[in-house]
């Protein structure tokens, strides 16, 4: 994921968050890549770190406590 400058045509951006790390993906091969590591990053082994989407192309990424509380709102133990 590249920082992209305002004037730029691509919409990809990150942004940091108090308990996450907002990505937007700049193109539909980034979501689908981001999309990919949802299920290796949220293994059921782990609390942390959790990584989910919604809308399409917009991701979260969760670590601490703060991948906890979003885990067990969404019902995952």
């Amino acid at each position: 994921m590249r920082r992209v400058d305002p004037g730029s045509s691509r919409k990809g951006r990150v942004r940091i968050d108090e308990e996450c790390l907002e990505l937007d993906a700049a193109s539909a091969r980034e979501a689908s890549l981001l999309r990919s590591w949802i299920g290796r990053v949220n293994g059921t082994a782990y609390a942390q770190p959790y990584l989910i989407e919604g809308p399409p192309g917009h991701f979260r990424l969760y670590v601490g406590a703060a991948a906890e509380r979003v885990r067990t709102a969404r019902g995952i133990v």
